[in-house]
Protein backbone atom coordinates (compact mmCIF):
# COMPACT_ATOMS: atom_id res chain seq x y z
CA UNK A 1 0.00 0.00 0.00
CA UNK A 2 1.36 3.41 -0.98
CA UNK A 3 -0.55 6.53 0.02
CA UNK A 4 0.36 9.76 -1.77
CA UNK A 5 -1.02 13.19 -0.93
CA UNK A 6 -1.98 15.28 -3.98
CA UNK A 7 -2.81 18.99 -3.77
CA UNK A 8 -3.70 21.40 -6.55
CA UNK A 9 -3.42 24.88 -5.06
CA UNK A 10 -3.57 28.52 -6.08
CA UNK A 11 -2.93 31.41 -3.70
CA UNK A 12 -3.12 29.42 -0.45
CA UNK A 13 -0.20 31.00 1.42
CA UNK A 14 -1.98 31.28 4.79
CA UNK A 15 -2.74 27.57 5.29
CA UNK A 16 -0.62 25.54 2.88
CA UNK A 17 2.28 25.11 5.37
CA UNK A 18 -0.07 23.74 8.02
CA UNK A 19 -1.96 21.50 5.59
CA UNK A 20 1.15 19.81 4.21
CA UNK A 21 2.78 19.55 7.64
CA UNK A 22 -0.32 17.84 9.04
CA UNK A 23 -0.38 15.02 6.47
CA UNK A 24 3.31 14.45 5.80
CA UNK A 25 3.97 11.97 8.66
CA UNK A 26 1.17 9.69 7.43
CA UNK A 27 1.75 9.55 3.67
CA UNK A 28 4.58 8.21 1.56
CA UNK A 29 4.87 11.27 -0.67
CA UNK A 30 3.49 14.82 -0.78
CA UNK A 31 2.84 16.20 -4.26
CA UNK A 32 1.91 19.89 -4.62
CA UNK A 33 0.69 21.12 -8.01
CA UNK A 34 0.74 24.92 -7.95
CA UNK A 35 -1.72 26.34 -10.47
CA UNK A 36 0.07 29.66 -11.15
CA UNK A 37 -0.13 31.23 -7.68
CA UNK A 38 0.79 34.91 -7.51
CA UNK A 39 1.18 35.08 -3.72
CA UNK A 40 3.82 33.41 -1.52
CA UNK A 41 2.45 29.88 -1.85
CA UNK A 42 5.34 28.45 -3.95
CA UNK A 43 7.93 30.22 -1.80
CA UNK A 44 6.45 28.77 1.39
CA UNK A 45 6.29 25.24 -0.07
CA UNK A 46 9.87 25.44 -1.32
CA UNK A 47 10.96 26.39 2.20
CA UNK A 48 9.35 23.36 3.91
CA UNK A 49 12.61 21.53 4.46
CA UNK A 50 11.19 19.68 7.44
CA UNK A 51 9.28 17.46 4.99
CA UNK A 52 12.54 16.29 3.45
CA UNK A 53 12.43 14.31 0.22
CA UNK A 54 8.75 13.43 0.69
CA UNK A 55 7.78 16.78 -0.84
CA UNK A 56 7.70 17.55 -4.56
CA UNK A 57 6.47 20.89 -5.91
CA UNK A 58 5.27 21.30 -9.49
CA UNK A 59 5.24 25.03 -10.25
CA UNK A 60 3.24 26.60 -13.10
CA UNK A 61 1.05 23.50 -13.19
CA UNK A 62 -1.93 23.05 -15.47
CA UNK A 63 -4.44 25.46 -16.94
CA UNK A 64 -8.12 26.32 -16.61
CA UNK A 65 -9.42 22.85 -17.50
CA UNK A 66 -10.29 21.17 -14.20
CA UNK A 67 -10.63 17.70 -15.77
CA UNK A 68 -7.21 17.84 -17.44
CA UNK A 69 -5.59 19.04 -14.22
CA UNK A 70 -7.11 16.21 -12.20
CA UNK A 71 -6.06 13.56 -14.69
CA UNK A 72 -2.51 14.93 -14.73
CA UNK A 73 -2.30 14.71 -10.91
CA UNK A 74 -3.60 11.14 -10.91
CA UNK A 75 -1.20 10.18 -13.69
CA UNK A 76 1.76 11.49 -11.67
CA UNK A 77 0.59 9.67 -8.52
CA UNK A 78 0.22 6.41 -10.46
CA UNK A 79 3.64 6.90 -12.06
CA UNK A 80 5.08 7.03 -8.54
CA UNK A 81 3.38 3.77 -7.57
CA UNK A 82 0.43 5.09 -5.54
CA UNK A 83 -2.27 2.62 -4.57
CA UNK A 84 -4.26 5.36 -2.79
CA UNK A 85 -4.32 9.14 -2.86
CA UNK A 86 -5.22 11.67 -0.19
CA UNK A 87 -6.80 14.62 -1.97
CA UNK A 88 -5.72 17.61 0.11
CA UNK A 89 -6.88 21.17 -0.42
CA UNK A 90 -4.56 23.95 0.68
CA UNK A 91 -6.85 24.96 3.57
CA UNK A 92 -7.43 21.53 5.16
CA UNK A 93 -5.63 20.52 8.35
CA UNK A 94 -5.61 16.97 9.77
CA UNK A 95 -5.01 15.62 13.25
CA UNK A 96 -2.36 12.91 13.66
CA UNK A 97 -4.72 10.40 15.26
CA UNK A 98 -7.16 10.69 12.35
CA UNK A 99 -4.65 10.01 9.61
CA UNK A 100 -2.69 7.38 11.53
CA UNK A 101 -5.94 5.42 11.98
CA UNK A 102 -6.83 5.92 8.32
CA UNK A 103 -3.50 4.64 7.13
CA UNK A 104 -3.61 1.63 9.44
CA UNK A 105 -7.12 0.81 8.20
CA UNK A 106 -5.92 0.80 4.61
CA UNK A 107 -2.93 -1.37 5.51
CA UNK A 108 -4.90 -4.07 7.35
CA UNK A 109 -7.52 -4.15 4.58
CA UNK A 110 -4.98 -4.90 1.86
CA UNK A 111 -5.66 -8.31 0.27
CA UNK A 112 -3.09 -10.46 -1.54
CA UNK A 113 -4.07 -11.01 -4.26
CA UNK A 114 -6.41 -8.03 -4.42
CA UNK A 115 -10.18 -8.45 -4.24
CA UNK A 116 -12.24 -8.34 -7.40
CA UNK A 117 -13.43 -4.87 -8.40
CA UNK A 118 -16.39 -4.86 -8.26
CA UNK A 119 -16.55 -7.52 -5.54
CA UNK A 120 -18.20 -10.89 -6.13
CA UNK A 121 -20.95 -11.03 -3.49
CA UNK A 122 -24.03 -13.13 -4.27
CA UNK A 123 -26.12 -11.83 -1.35
CA UNK A 124 -28.37 -14.91 -1.20
CA UNK A 125 -30.07 -15.40 2.15
CA UNK A 126 -29.01 -18.50 4.13
CA UNK A 127 -26.33 -19.33 1.53
CA UNK A 128 -22.95 -19.86 3.27
CA UNK A 129 -20.97 -19.92 0.02
CA UNK A 130 -18.00 -17.58 0.60
CA UNK A 131 -17.95 -14.22 -1.15
CA UNK A 132 -15.27 -11.56 -1.65
CA UNK A 133 -16.64 -9.45 1.17
CA UNK A 134 -16.37 -5.69 1.41
CA UNK A 135 -13.93 -3.92 -0.87
CA UNK A 136 -13.04 -0.62 0.84
CA UNK A 137 -11.65 1.81 -1.70
CA UNK A 138 -12.70 5.20 -0.38
CA UNK A 139 -13.00 6.79 3.07
CA UNK A 140 -15.46 9.58 3.82
CA UNK A 141 -14.75 12.03 6.66
CA UNK A 142 -16.54 14.94 8.32
CA UNK A 143 -15.21 18.41 7.46
CA UNK A 144 -15.36 20.75 10.45
CA UNK A 145 -15.30 24.44 9.52
CA UNK A 146 -13.77 26.47 12.38
CA UNK A 147 -15.75 29.46 13.57
CA UNK A 148 -14.28 32.93 14.00
CA UNK A 149 -14.63 33.16 17.78
CA UNK A 150 -11.66 30.93 18.47
CA UNK A 151 -10.07 27.50 18.03
CA UNK A 152 -12.77 25.84 20.14
CA UNK A 153 -15.58 26.90 17.81
CA UNK A 154 -17.10 25.74 14.53
CA UNK A 155 -19.84 27.06 12.29
CA UNK A 156 -23.33 26.05 13.55
CA UNK A 157 -24.21 24.31 10.27
CA UNK A 158 -21.66 21.61 11.17
CA UNK A 159 -24.14 20.37 13.78
CA UNK A 160 -27.24 20.29 11.60
CA UNK A 161 -26.89 17.26 9.34
CA UNK A 162 -26.95 13.74 10.74
CA UNK A 163 -24.11 11.24 10.46
CA UNK A 164 -26.21 9.25 8.01
CA UNK A 165 -26.42 12.17 5.57
CA UNK A 166 -23.64 11.24 3.16
CA UNK A 167 -24.10 14.18 0.83
CA UNK A 168 -21.32 16.59 -0.01
CA UNK A 169 -20.28 18.46 1.97
CA UNK A 170 -21.56 16.87 5.17
CA UNK A 171 -18.93 14.28 4.34
CA UNK A 172 -16.04 14.58 1.93
CA UNK A 173 -14.30 11.58 0.40
CA UNK A 174 -10.65 12.45 0.79
CA UNK A 175 -8.85 9.08 0.69
CA UNK A 176 -9.42 7.02 -2.46
CA UNK A 177 -7.99 4.01 -4.23
CA UNK A 178 -6.48 4.94 -7.58
CA UNK A 179 -7.92 1.79 -9.17
CA UNK A 180 -10.33 2.97 -11.89
CA UNK A 181 -10.30 6.48 -10.37
CA UNK A 182 -10.77 9.43 -12.72
CA UNK A 183 -12.24 12.91 -12.85
CA UNK A 184 -15.96 13.25 -13.53
CA UNK A 185 -15.38 15.66 -16.40
CA UNK A 186 -17.43 18.48 -14.87
CA UNK A 187 -16.36 22.08 -14.45
CA UNK A 188 -15.29 23.82 -11.26
CA UNK A 189 -18.07 23.78 -8.65
CA UNK A 190 -19.36 20.38 -9.76
CA UNK A 191 -16.01 18.70 -10.20
CA UNK A 192 -15.12 15.47 -8.47
CA UNK A 193 -13.99 11.89 -8.94
CA UNK A 194 -15.74 8.75 -10.13
CA UNK A 195 -14.54 5.17 -9.87
CA UNK A 196 -15.45 1.64 -11.04
CA UNK A 197 -18.63 1.65 -13.11
CA UNK A 198 -18.65 5.47 -13.27
CA UNK A 199 -19.86 5.55 -9.67
CA UNK A 200 -19.63 8.92 -7.93
CA UNK A 201 -17.57 8.48 -4.78
CA UNK A 202 -20.47 9.74 -2.65
CA UNK A 203 -22.68 6.98 -4.10
CA UNK A 204 -20.13 4.17 -4.30
CA UNK A 205 -20.69 0.92 -2.37
CA UNK A 206 -16.91 0.92 -1.89
CA UNK A 207 -16.97 4.10 0.21
CA UNK A 208 -16.67 3.67 3.97
CA UNK A 209 -18.32 6.45 5.96
CA UNK A 210 -16.58 7.19 9.25
CA UNK A 211 -18.32 10.00 11.18
CA UNK A 212 -15.69 9.92 13.92
CA UNK A 213 -12.96 10.91 11.44
CA UNK A 214 -12.68 14.60 10.65
CA UNK A 215 -10.46 17.39 9.41
CA UNK A 216 -10.52 21.15 9.85
CA UNK A 217 -11.55 23.04 6.72
CA UNK A 218 -10.61 26.73 6.82
CA UNK A 219 -12.46 27.53 3.60
CA UNK A 220 -14.27 30.56 5.04
CA UNK A 221 -11.18 32.10 6.66
CA UNK A 222 -8.58 34.30 4.92
CA UNK A 223 -6.45 32.13 2.65
CA UNK A 224 -4.07 34.58 0.98
CA UNK A 225 -2.67 38.07 1.54
CA UNK A 226 -3.75 39.14 -1.93
CA UNK A 227 -5.99 42.21 -1.85
CA UNK A 228 -8.21 43.78 -4.45
CA UNK A 229 -6.57 46.74 -6.23
CA UNK A 230 -6.59 49.92 -4.13
CA UNK A 231 -8.47 48.13 -1.37
CA UNK A 232 -7.93 46.36 1.93
CA UNK A 233 -10.45 43.70 0.93
CA UNK A 234 -9.07 40.26 0.29
CA UNK A 235 -9.57 38.81 -3.18
CA UNK A 236 -10.89 35.67 -1.49
CA UNK A 237 -13.21 37.36 0.94
CA UNK A 238 -13.64 35.49 4.26
CA UNK A 239 -17.19 34.88 5.47
CA UNK A 240 -18.32 34.65 9.08
CA UNK A 241 -20.98 31.94 9.14
CA UNK A 242 -21.35 31.98 12.90
CA UNK A 243 -19.61 30.17 15.76
CA UNK A 244 -20.76 27.37 18.06
CA UNK A 245 -18.82 25.17 20.51
CA UNK A 246 -16.80 22.65 18.57
CA UNK A 247 -17.61 18.94 18.71
CA UNK A 248 -16.29 17.18 21.83
CA UNK A 249 -14.16 14.72 19.83
CA UNK A 250 -12.49 17.46 17.73
CA UNK A 251 -9.20 18.93 18.90
CA UNK A 252 -6.56 21.19 17.42
CA UNK A 253 -4.22 19.34 15.06
CA UNK A 254 -0.61 19.38 16.21
CA UNK A 255 0.48 21.15 13.01
CA UNK A 256 -1.42 24.29 14.05
CA UNK A 257 0.51 24.43 17.33
CA UNK A 258 4.00 24.25 15.84
CA UNK A 259 6.08 27.36 16.63
CA UNK A 260 7.90 27.20 13.28
CA UNK A 261 4.78 27.79 11.19
CA UNK A 262 4.46 31.01 9.18
CA UNK A 263 1.26 32.14 10.90
CA UNK A 264 -1.71 33.94 9.36
CA UNK A 265 -4.43 36.43 10.37
CA UNK A 266 -6.73 33.78 11.84
CA UNK A 267 -4.05 32.33 14.11
CA UNK A 268 -2.92 35.84 15.05
CA UNK A 269 -6.46 36.84 16.00
CA UNK A 270 -6.71 33.71 18.17
CA UNK A 271 -3.42 34.57 19.89
CA UNK A 272 -1.78 31.39 18.61
CA UNK A 273 1.17 33.07 16.89
CA UNK A 274 2.97 36.38 16.85
CA UNK A 275 1.33 39.25 15.01
CA UNK A 276 2.91 40.12 11.68
CA UNK A 277 2.65 43.87 12.32
CA UNK A 278 2.29 46.27 15.22
CA UNK A 279 -1.19 44.93 15.94
CA UNK A 280 -3.01 41.71 15.28
CA UNK A 281 -5.24 41.54 12.24
CA UNK A 282 -8.88 42.41 12.95
CA UNK A 283 -10.76 39.79 10.97
CA UNK A 284 -14.07 41.51 11.55
CA UNK A 285 -12.83 44.48 9.50
CA UNK A 286 -12.74 42.33 6.38
CA UNK A 287 -15.68 39.94 6.71
CA UNK A 288 -18.60 39.99 4.34
CA UNK A 289 -22.16 39.20 5.34
CA UNK A 290 -23.26 35.66 4.62
CA UNK A 291 -25.67 35.32 1.65
CA UNK A 292 -29.33 34.69 2.41
CA UNK A 293 -28.93 30.99 1.61
CA UNK A 294 -26.23 30.66 4.26
CA UNK A 295 -28.32 32.56 6.78
CA UNK A 296 -31.15 30.12 6.17
CA UNK A 297 -28.82 27.21 6.88
CA UNK A 298 -27.47 28.76 10.04
CA UNK A 299 -30.92 29.32 11.48
CA UNK A 300 -31.69 25.63 11.11
CA UNK A 301 -31.01 23.62 14.27
CA UNK A 302 -30.20 19.94 14.47
CA UNK A 303 -33.67 19.22 15.85
CA UNK A 304 -35.53 20.98 13.05
CA UNK A 305 -36.60 19.68 9.68
CA UNK A 306 -34.96 21.59 6.84
CA UNK A 307 -37.24 23.70 4.68
CA UNK A 308 -37.12 23.37 0.86
CA UNK A 309 -34.90 26.45 0.76
CA UNK A 310 -32.30 24.81 3.04
CA UNK A 311 -31.54 21.59 1.21
CA UNK A 312 -28.31 19.70 1.77
CA UNK A 313 -25.78 20.06 -1.06
CA UNK A 314 -26.17 17.63 -3.91
CA UNK A 315 -23.99 14.55 -4.32
CA UNK A 316 -21.02 15.52 -6.43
Amino acid sequence: MKLISISMVKDEEYWIWYALTSVAPHVDEVLVFDNHSTDRTPEIVRGMRHLGDKLTLFEGFGGDNEQDNREAMLEEARRRGATHVLTLDGDEIYADDVLSFTRRLLEVHTHYPGLNDPSQNHGRAMDPTPTDGILIKNIGMRPICPGFLGPDSCRPIDYVSSDTDHSAYNYLVRVTSVNNLRGNGLKWGKHGFVETGDQCLQASPHTLWLPGLWFLHFSFHPRSSKRKPDSMKWERQPRDLGSAPIHAHVHLPAALLRPDGPGNPTLESWGMCAASGDERERLEDYLVEAPASDACELETSASEIQSPDCQSPANV
